[in-house]
């Protein structure tokens, strides 16, 4: 402290005492490049899950936009690839008009893919849903049709069935996403399947948190209350991914209330994001206002992902970041 008992003009001010500590002012900083570039991929996997399964209660299949049906689906699905999004998730669990058509699931799969190649020029990947299914051989047609690229995994799945349907899918060249609802099944996944070296790492991981549920609900999802609970819920489970699997590739699935807050969340974190009308139909969480359309989604997506210096990645780079073999031109199965 200063001997105030002096006169205060022999003492020194606060430039002179920062002075003499070589201390900078901030009117006298340090170089911009002092500070390391962050370490955020540029590119950005973007990808779309079109059917309207999540409002299939509430509108009872009357959004035409939503992939309600053969058509609207396919639609759907070509119009968020043409927007911007590299990859489809294939799913037609819950959706009434294309369930009661009298098509076998093969039939529906290999009709919905066929559909969804016809209205776009652009290469995308076929991410599929394989629960739907009578038989353990309708579980795995879009793998060994080759209609499938990528197919979740929920490691709450019953174990041999995992092993099995890991096995299949391996032995086709097709890739397993976790599908992760909680921090638990990340321990899950690692317990049940890649301890016993069933899948390789990197794996690939979907985080899909923020789904409603209630009490006849089967898989409790994870409630995200607001924006800090949103942000702390993503950070754990990612951390606990990290904890295990530290190079590997993980897309989060914005659900529920989440909507376009947790997409933005999970790209200034450099994750990749799956958006679209199976998993959220809000635009954004404190507002009732629903989106058009899967490609609204996408196209919102890919604004926010430009302003944060994010490009969209092809369906190839895609590939390539998530150490998917490349599948173009295979369109089998069909």
């Amino acid at each position: 402290m200063y001997d105030l008992s002096k006169d205060w003009s022999t003492l020194p001010s606060r430039v002179k005492a920062q002075e003499e500590r070589a201390v900078n002012d901030m009117d006298n900083l340090p170089s911009i490049w002092t500070q390391p570039p962050w370490e955020v991929p540029e590119l950005l996997v973007l990808t779309a899950a079109v059917s309207g399964r999540i409002v299939q209660h509430d509108s009872d299949g009357d959004q035409l936009s939503y992939g309600m049906d053969f058509d609207s689906y396919a639609t759907a699905a070509a119009e968020s690839i043409d927007a911007g999004a590299c990859g489809i998730h294939l799913d037609v669990l819950g959706i009434r008009k294309i369930r009661e058509s009298g098509l076998s699931l093969p039939e529906i799969y290999s009709k919905i893919y066929a559909d969804i190649g016809s209205r776009t020029q652009k290469d995308w990947i076929c991410d599929a849903n394989i629960l739907t299914g009578e038989t353990f051989a309708e579980n795995m047609f879009a793998i060994t049709a080759g209609l499938a690229e990528t197919v979740p995994m929920a490691p709450t799945f019953p174990v041999d069935w995992m092993e099995s349907a890991a096995h299949v899918a391996t032995e086709h060249d097709v890739d397993v996403v976790f599908a992760i609802h909680s921090a638990a099944e990340v321990d899950l996944a690692n317990s049940l399947v890649l301890k016993k070296g069933i899948l390789k790492k990197p794996a690939r991981w979907g985080i899909l948190i923020g789904y409603p549920y209630d009490g006849s609900t089967s898989r409790l999802a994870t409630y995200l209350a607001n924006p800090k609970a949103m942000m702390t819920e993503l950070i754990q489970i990612v951390d606990r991914i990290r904890e295990i699997d530290p190079d590997g590739f993980i897309l989060v699935a914005p659900a529920g209330r989440s909507s376009h807050y947790l997409a933005t969340a999970a790209m200034l974190l450099g994750l990749h994001v799956r958006v679209g009308t199976e998993d959220t139909a809000f635009k954004f969480p404190h507002s009732d206002a629903l989106l058009e359309s899967s490609k609204e989604a996408v196209e919102r997506a890919r604004i926010t992902a430009e302003s944060l210096g994010r490009r969209l990645a092809t369906a190839e780079e895609a590939r390539a970041l998530m150490g998917v073999s490349s599948q173009s031109g295979k369109k089998v199965g069909v």
